[in-house]
């Protein structure tokens, strides 16, 4: 079993149904898909240089390649390879596609997510749509206590998961923060379905979560 990535060079910010679209044009052998860029080649030097032939990393050995970047990595090696394969796409201002979840990250140099999902386990997920967000907050437990939502602003919403988060086994935590630390709030429930509401409303820029519960300020 593999886990698969795929890096290439964006001008632009694009959408993880494009990046499927281009790759999926590109294995129907379709002319011109991605273009030749040469921070491509760079990175896949790093990267062969990080992790060798023979290290036990590769399914398969990745070709050198100025314009895409086709990465088959051992799954018992997945996670921190693929931290590295992102970080190293961030530093050449190259995208990361990771055709299992769907996932485009970085995606263009420059370009700031509207919302960041973030979890004590698995990586982060710029711009997530709600059924990630779903999958996500059904992963929590305690081995992986807290989920946040964070807007480009700052501003956040969190849902965290038993004594780790400071409250009692099978209830959630939920806390949303609007800029100063004074303005940050708490509350508890037993219900996946109000913690799932609290980051679901967020991201559609709805406060509906302050009044569907009673808050408390977490600092006084």
């Amino acid at each position: 079993m593999s886990f698969d990535l795929y890096v290439w060079h964006e001008p632009e910010a694009i959408t993880p149904g494009l990046a499927e679209s281009k790759l999926r044009r590109w294995r129907d052998e379709e002319p011109g898909i991605f273009r030749a860029n040469p921070a491509v080649l760079r990175l896949h030097d790093d990267l062969v240089g990080r992790f060798p032939p023979d290290s036990g990393v590769w399914s398969v050995t990745p070709d050198p390649s100025d314009t895409l970047l086709t990465l088959t990595i051992a799954w018992s090696r997945a996670g921190e390879v693929g931290a590295a394969v992102v970080a190293l796409a961030r530093e050449h201002g190259l995208v990361c596609y990771e055709p299992q979840s769907h996932l485009l990250n970085p995606n263009a140099a420059g370009h700031i997510p509207g919302f960041t999902l973030t979890s004590a386990a698995g990586a982060e997920v710029p711009d997530p749509t709600e059924k990630r967000i779903e999958q996500r907050l059904r992963r929590l437990g305690p081995d992986n206590h807290f989920l946040i939502l964070e807007r480009s602003d700052g501003w956040f919403v969190q849902v965290g998961y038993g004594p780790a988060a400071g409250t009692d086994d099978g209830r959630y935590a939920l806390e949303y923060r609007e800029g100063d630390p004074e303005k940050h709030y708490r509350t508890e429930t037993a219900d996946l379905t109000d913690a799932s509401r609290l980051l679901t409303d967020f991201l559609a820029g709805d406060d509906a979560f302050k009044r569907r519960h009673v808050w408390r300020p977490l600092f006084t």
